[in-house]
């Protein structure tokens, strides 16, 4: 008797709980659906932060691909010797997305250089031309140090997302070195009144922005408020505002 009871108390919390879970997914994806986006070919490269592996942006790519706003085309794996393991999910259309994950994944500067032997085999091997990036945290400088190595016979980029990045030291000489079309949105997390996302200043963050204006560029800047459940640095790559404004960001809308 008493068995049978913790069976059945046991199957109703697994029942709550999956119930819970699907709603709370539900929930989730709903301001997603709501978009209207255009469909192109042109991919968009994730890459993670400090210590981060696939999982940090497994969330954004499985998110976007189930409301069929992106498709999970390319996961990228470079070893610590740089060498590139490419597995193919699905062919580069409607708005395909790339993970590149770095096995040495705590050297910005390496990896940007392991970034160069990245895009050559999209170039060569994929045929990719043009593509889109988003970057959290020091994933931000690995692509920014990449665009300023200014790589020759390498695909073009268009729009840069940088997540809770910061930029202390750079300089005029490289901002020069950014293509003049780029399209940049910068995202800082600002918990309640503090001074940031819990890791990130935030006016650490918004100086990156005012240096590019003045320098010529025009930054689109948000700032997502909240509780350290949605906007503490390492929740903002689950955040669904940050979902929803990258989206709209990326395939032709300007967030507001």
């Amino acid at each position: 008797m008493r068995r049978s009871r913790l069976i059945t108390i046991m199957a109703t919390v697994s029942v709550g709980l999956v119930v819970g879970l699907g709603a709370y997914w539900q929930h989730r994806l709903a301001p997603l659906k709501t978009l209207r986006i255009q469909q192109t070919n042109t991919p968009t490269i994730f890459v993670a932060g400090d210590y981060a592996r696939a999982f940090s942006t497994n969330g954004f790519v499985h998110r976007l691909s189930a409301t069929h706003l992106m498709t999970k085309a390319l996961v990228i794996n470079v070893a610590k010797n740089g060498h590139v393991a490419v597995q193919q999910f699905a062919p580069l259309r409607h708005n395909p997305t790339i993970q590149v994950v770095f096995k040495d994944n705590h050297h910005p500067q390496r990896q940007a250089r392991q970034l160069v032997t990245v895009m050559q085999v999209l170039h060569d091997r994929y045929h990719v031309t043009d593509y889109n990036a988003v970057g959290h945290s020091s994933g931000g400088n690995i692509i920014f140090d990449y665009l300023i190595a200014r790589p020759q016979h390498q695909p073009r980029i268009h729009k840069f997302v940088t997540i809770a990045s910061t930029y202390p030291h750079v300089t005029a000489q490289q901002l020069a070195k950014l293509p003049k079309h780029l399209a940049i949105f910068n995202l800082a997390g600002q918990i309640w009144q503090t001074k940031g996302d819990g890791e990130v200043n935030l006016k650490a963050v918004l100086a990156f922005s005012t240096t590019l204006t003045q320098h010529g560029l025009q930054p689109v800047t948000k700032i997502i408020h909240g509780s350290p459940l949605t906007v503490q640095h390492s929740m903002l790559h689950i955040n669904p505002q940050v979902d929803y404004l990258l989206v709209k960001f990326l395939y032709g809308y300007n967030p507001s």
